[in-house]
């Protein structure tokens, strides 16, 4: 699907507000390719990097004239509820300016049988773009800035950049016609069954987080 990351090391920089401070902005760029998610808004070229050549995308409009990426993704496939009402008329505004994928129906559909068999969980585009990601055949995929909002975002987010992680996640279990982010089982799936492949190596935050959990898991 993915040829042009065959052999690739990509690195994925995500919102989280854990990003900031790390530093390695140079050691992103250094990568085939740098994937954002939605916004791509890069506060710091220090922790962040400077480059966006993907963008994973959740359907709606966002503005990527600032940085230009090569491929837009839209993380929802076209079986979604939503999809009609919601992503086609961005999908079809992008596809006349950028080279545009919408994410496989499958990946998707088993993505939200692993979080929950009655696919009442719907996976934030963080948890689609890693998984879609290593559906192709790169060599290393490099997360940052993604922790499954163990920390909030950061202030450069326009919809919860102001908001407390307490009330992001209260508004994502709210839900919409029946599903919800779960940030939970998002994480869990990440660390007990997306990081069983050695493609995956994580930033320091994300690595310490899942430290802890596994040996509170021990004890």
């Amino acid at each position: 699907m993915y040829d042009f990351l065959n052999g690739k090391r990509v690195a994925l920089v995500g919102p989280a507000a854990s990003l900031k401070g790390q530093g390695r902005g140079e050691y992103i760029d250094s990568h085939d390719f740098v994937v954002r998610i939605n916004y791509a808004k890069i506060q710091s070229v220090v922790d962040a990097g400077s480059r966006t050549d993907i963008v994973y995308y959740d359907g709606s409009y966002h503005d990527y004239s600032s940085c230009n990426p090569k491929f837009l993704v839209c993380s929802y496939p076209e079986t979604e509820w939503f999809f009609e009402s919601r992503c086609r008329i961005n999908v079809e505004r992008f596809k006349q300016k950028y080279q545009h994928h919408i994410v496989n129906s499958d990946v998707y559909r088993s993505i939200k049988t692993s979080l929950d068999p009655e696919h009442k969980v719907r996976p934030n585009s963080g948890t689609i773009a890693i998984v879609d990601l290593l559906s192709s055949n790169l060599s290393n995929l490099y997360i940052t800035g993604v922790d499954f909002y163990r920390s909030s975002y950061l202030s450069t987010h326009p919809d919860y950049g102001n908001k407390q992680l307490k009330e992001i996640k209260s508004i994502f279990a709210k839900g919409d016609n029946g599903d919800y982010h779960d940030t939970d089982k998002q994480f869990y799936y990440f660390k007990n069954e997306i990081m069983k492949d050695d493609r995956i190596e994580v930033d320091e935050f994300l690595g310490k987080i899942l430290s802890i959990q596994n040996k509170e898991e021990k004890c």
